[in-house]
């Protein structure tokens, strides 16, 4: 495999976005920074949106709490009869009181497995108010409260002397609490209080478990690896929201690399150095589409689920190949799917003149499915036909299951 230059500018963007994986330490930055660095990665246009919808919402901020103007009653203390923010405190656990018009019958199940799978780090404060004469109604962490009940109870504890940490949430509005709760356990919809990790959140989280805090868990491992292998030749995670799918080496699609092998990834990283390499300049990205990597990933599982093996001289000639057949161009409106729905439909036109099937009870006319079956089809009757006959000692993978046989003439 021809090794990729990191140091060619339109391999800037993957090397810095990889480089801060490379750490053995914990990097603990400051508020001020955090905000300055992450502004800092935007265009100058996403940054004058961004500080116009600041303003926009600090501006409902101040509407919401007009007289407010300071968050201390002195140095160092908040003031929260002013500003009635939560306050942490460990609370008796004799003095809970779950409100069940607010929580959810509990899962006693869930509870068994909290036990047995308890972390101590992991507790969360249980979320109380203020419900009157010692007490505290839970609205939230019902089965941390009874986990630690229970706990306390195998430890002959007496629970009027057990003390558990909560959050005192200073309103006696129910009504606030009822939407405070659905908000905190909502990850979707306009009642969404949080927001749910996406895969790549999760994978990144992988990565720095592995580089800075040792940990060997095979998953994460894994994921380690994976990354290792594609960052070295040129590659690196990216999401729209973080606005990067569009540099050179960008990977935004990460369902397929997490069941394929670190081989088959290994193999891929080959095919997509040999494509970047070929049709990547400092003035013309090259990402890696989201409809390509799960073709060709699909194809690299088929060739190791029969034990045939690929040479990475091999694979560069697979994507040559690629490049002089449509120049692998898999986006939506690229030749690729062009063909491929040519294909079906004229397939499916064979196929009910050679079962003399009347016209008009052919049915309606395939749709332009821009999907894998789809695709690795016509991609595997592509390369059958066209390249795998051109490389001596090499056989194609088991033809795939799918409703229409393609017409050779119907290829490139």
């Amino acid at each position: 495999m021809a090794s990729i230059n990191l140091a060619a500018p339109q391999y800037r963007f993957s090397k810095t976005h990889n480089d801060r994986f490379e750490n053995s330490n914990a990097n603990l930055i400051d508020l001020p920074t955090r905000v300055n660095n992450t502004l800092g990665h935007m265009t100058r246009s996403a940054q004058v949106n961004w500080n116009s919808d600041l303003k926009v919402a600090l501006n409902k901020f101040r509407a919401k709490y007009p007289h407010l103007t300071t968050l201390n009653s002195a140095p160092h203390q908040l003031d929260r009869d002013a500003f009635g923010i939560c306050e942490s405190r460990d609370l008796p656990l004799s003095s809970i009181r779950i409100d069940t018009t607010m929580q959810r019958a509990p899962q006693m199940d869930w509870v068994k497995e909290i036990i047995k799978n308890f972390r101590c780090y992991q507790a969360q404060p249980i979320q109380v108010y203020d419900a009157g004469g010692g007490l505290w109604g839970a609205w939230d962490g019902q089965h941390t409260a009874l986990s630690l009940y229970l706990i306390a109870k195998e430890l002959g504890m007496n629970i009027d002397e057990v003390s558990v940490p909560c959050n005192i949430y200073r309103t006696q509005d129910r009504g606030q609490i009822r939407a405070t709760f659905i908000s905190n356990n909502t990850y979707t919809g306009k009642q969404a209080g949080k927001k749910s990790l996406d895969m790549i959140d999760i994978v990144e989280q992988m990565i720095y478990g592995v580089e800075v805090d040792g940990i060997k868990e095979d998953s994460w491992v894994d994921w380690h690896r994976k990354w290792k292998i594609l960052a070295q030749n040129g590659m690196f995670f990216a999401a729209t929201k973080f606005r990067n799918t569009d540099q050179t080496g960008a990977i935004s699609r990460l369902d397929e690399l997490e069941t394929a092998s670190v081989e088959v990834v290994r193999q891929f990283a080959v095919y997509a150095s040999y494509i970047m390499d070929q049709q990547s300049s400092p003035t013309q990205p090259r990402p890696i589409d989201t409809k390509e990597l799960p073709l060709i990933i699909e194809l690299l599982n088929m060739f190791e689920a029969e034990s045939i093996q690929l040479t990475d001289q091999q694979i560069e000639n697979l994507a040559q190949h690629l490049i002089d057949k449509f120049n692998a161009d898999f986006t939506t409106d690229g030749p690729f799917w062009q063909q491929v729905h040519q294909a079906v439909t004229n397939a499916w036109t064979s196929y009910n003149r050679s079962q003399n099937i009347p016209m008009h009870l052919w049915g309606n006319e395939p749709r332009n499915q821009k999907n894998v079956p789809t695709g690795y089809n016509f991609l595997w009757t592509q390369l059958a036909k066209t390249w795998v006959s051109a490389v001596p000692g090499l056989r194609m993978p088991k033809r795939p299951n799918f409703a229409w046989s393609l017409n050779g003439q119907d290829l490139f």
